[in-house]
């Protein structure tokens, strides 16, 4: 397990930018002292990094349930761990789907544009994951133009492969796609060349590897 980088000895090394911080170390120690049945659930699921020389991309669309809002987000990492860049973005879409298929371009072109070409695209919509995996969209698909943007993208680099995360382990891409929300409608794509205080606990709890049950 490694150490999170804000937080050492006990002590939180960006004050009152992480206030929790202790409730993740304290979650982390309970699970290895739970002494209960746990049969009955299925795995344990937690955040892993890249392996050495690529760079992962955490992607997450969010889509309100009026349908009068979407937005992307997403994180980018590298094999240990650490935050490279981010982005949330107000989106106009028609679907959860849709969203989550747009918060998986972004981070690609994102990614891409940063001359990174061995990528680990994560999402935890498993319809979207799917779609892309198909490798081969009818032409007569709702999202043929968006799934065929991905596929070209895909050609120009060194090696992608895309895979579902569970939404336990997304939660930073989750956070992302929130504040993406909160966005006035003309805002354009917001980069993170910094990780926001908001994204914090998040990024501490994947680095820590912080472990859900599932």
């Amino acid at each position: 397990m490694t150490t999170c980088k804000y937080w050492i000895n006990g002590n939180c090394l960006k004050g009152e930018e992480c206030p929790n911080l202790h409730w993740w170390i304290d979650t982390y120690n309970n699970f290895k002292n739970d002494k209960r049945d746990n049969s009955k659930f299925r795995r344990l699921v937690w955040w892993t990094p890249p392996p050495k020389g690529c760079v992962k991309i955490n992607c997450d669309g969010a889509y309100t349930r009026n349908g009068k809002k979407a937005a992307a987000g997403g994180v980018l990492r590298d094999s240990d761990g650490e935050f490279l860049f981010a982005f949330s973005s107000v989106l106009r879409v028609g679907s959860s789907v849709e969203a989550e298929l747009f918060a998986i371009k972004l981070g690609m072109e994102i990614g891409i544009s940063m001359g990174y070409s061995n990528l680990i695209v994560e999402s935890d919509s498993l319809s979207a994951i799917q779609l892309i995996n198909r490798r081969v969209i009818q032409q007569t698909h709702q999202f043929y133009v968006l799934v065929s943007s991905i596929m070209h993208m895909a050609a120009n680099v060194h090696h992608i492969t895309w895979n579902h995360a569970y939404r336990e382990t997304n939660s930073a891409a989750d956070v992302l796609a929130k504040y993406g929300l909160s966005l006035s409608s003309n805002s354009p794509v917001i980069l993170f060349k910094f990780p926001p205080n908001f994204l914090l606990l998040p990024l501490c709890a994947d680095k820590i590897g912080t472990m859900y049950y599932r």
